[in-house]
């Protein structure tokens, strides 16, 4: 009886700690495709902000958001002046 509870007990440490690699594995491919997106995402909004094709109103709407450090970085792309830092990024 103790051989099958020692028996029992280690095969569920053993299940917990696969359990534990897989939830540790699904989030990091989460945040691996998360920063993709973001990645894609950043890359397509650049390039049409450099081809002009992007509405006025995406980088005054996304600048609005930032801190002024990073906000300071898109004010070469902006075709009027870009907006002061208001808080709603916090």
């Amino acid at each position: 009886m103790a051989l099958d509870l020692n028996r029992l007990a280690q095969k569920k440490a053993r299940l917990e700690a696969a359990l534990a690699s897989a939830d540790t594995a699904l989030r990091e491919a989460r945040r691996r495709d998360d920063t993709r997106r973001k990645v894609v995402l950043g890359g397509a909004l650049l390039a049409a902000l450099r081809d002009g094709t992007a509405p006025d109103w995406i980088l005054s709407a996304l600048v609005g958001r930032m801190q002024p450090r990073d906000a300071a970085l898109f004010a070469d792309m902006a075709r009027g002046p870009v907006p002061e830092f208001e808080g709603a990024g916090q």
